[in-house]
C-alpha cells in the first residue's frame, strides 16, 4: 500500500489515503480511466481522463498551484519513483496539499475562462 492524498471535490475536503494497485485508483478519482498530471519533480496527480467530457451543472474543479489550469473532479496525488516510473508514497503532508488546493464550481472556472 502507498501514501496517497485525496482531493475530493465533493465535499471540499484534502485527506491521507492508501493506495493499493493502479485499480484502486479509479475508486478514488470515480472515472473509468485516468490521466495523470504532474504537480513536480516526484509528484503526480490522477485524476479522471473524461472530467471534461461529463460535464453538467453540479461538476467540480480544483486548482493545485503547482499546475497551471483547474482539473475536473476528484484527484489523487502519489509519489512517483523518477528511475521506474512507479507510483510510490507521497511526500507531500495533508496540511500541504491543503494549502495548494482551491475548489472551484463551474461557473466559477467559465469566468477564469
Amino acid at each position: 500500500m502507498k501514501k496517497g492524498i485525496l482531493i475530493d471535490v465533493n465535499n471540499r475536503t484534502v485527506t491521507e489515503v492508501k493506495v493499493g494497485d493502479y485499480t484502486t485508483i479509479y475508486g478514488f478519482v470515480k472515472c473509468d480511466t485516468f490521466d495523470v498530471v504532474s504537480i513536480g519533480k516526484s509528484e503526480d496527480v490522477y485524476i479522471d481522463d473524461n472530467g471534461l467530457l461529463n460535464l453538467n451543472d453540479n461538476s467540480m474543479f480544483f486548482m493545485i498551484n503547482r499546475y497551471p489550469q483547474p482539473l475536473a473532479g476528484n484527484g489523487l496525488i502519489l509519489g512517483i519513483n523518477l528511475k521506474t516510473g512507479d507510483s510510490v508514497d507521497t511526500k507531500l503532508t495533508v496540511d500541504e496539499v491543503r494549502d495548494m488546493v482551491t475548489f472551484l464550481t463551474l461557473d466559477e472556472v467559465r469566468k477564469m475562462v
